[in-house]
């Protein structure tokens, strides 16, 4: 897979590190404890992604944007708190994960199960709030400012969900 995203039922957040993925991202502080309870890794920005899931475009909101990764992550702990998603498990026929308009099959690898998906946008470049190993944009010339949204809209969206980003902000 050209981007493997770990589908992971004990994290509490879906968390990207490719920017190519993202349709908005505003910048956030705060960092993500990594699952030994020790690691923990530093937000670099909060945002939505755009993905292509077997040509079914999917939208998915309050993700992190942690560059550092090894990998990307989508938590499952949060796809079954949403409506109409879910998962179906048997042996003869592998894991599936349910969105409202489409089930995908999940992809086996040697020690972790993935989301087959590519990105469903790919004019997002690196926004200047983030550091760049190939290519440096200011805000007059990133390509994401358009797309930025304002921080206090989203933390507000993001309190009436009961989420938790105002201890992460």
């Amino acid at each position: 897979m050209k981007f493997p995203i770990i589908t992971d039922s004990g994290s509490n957040y879906h968390m990207f590190k490719e920017l190519v993925f993202f349709d908005s991202l505003v910048p956030a502080t705060g960092r993500v404890i990594l699952g030994d309870g020790k690691a923990s890794l530093p937000i670099h920005g909060i945002g939505t992604i755009r993905l292509m899931i077997d040509g079914n475009e999917l939208l998915v909101d309050n993700v992190r944007c942690i560059p550092e990764l090894s990998e990307s992550i989508y938590s499952l702990f949060l796809h079954l708190k949403c409506p109409n998603h879910g998962l179906q498990s048997s042996y003869d026929h592998g894991l599936h994960i349910s969105f409202p308009t489409f089930t995908t099959q999940a992809v086996l690898g040697e020690h972790d199960i993935y989301l087959n998906a590519v990105p469903g946008n790919t004019t997002i470049k690196c926004p200047s709030f983030l550091p760049s190993t190939s290519t440096s944009f200011t805000k007059a010339t990133s390509p994401i400012c358009s797309h930025i949204k304002d921080a206090s809209s989203v933390l507000c969206t993001e309190s009436t969900r009961g989420d938790n980003i105002l201890t992460t902000l």
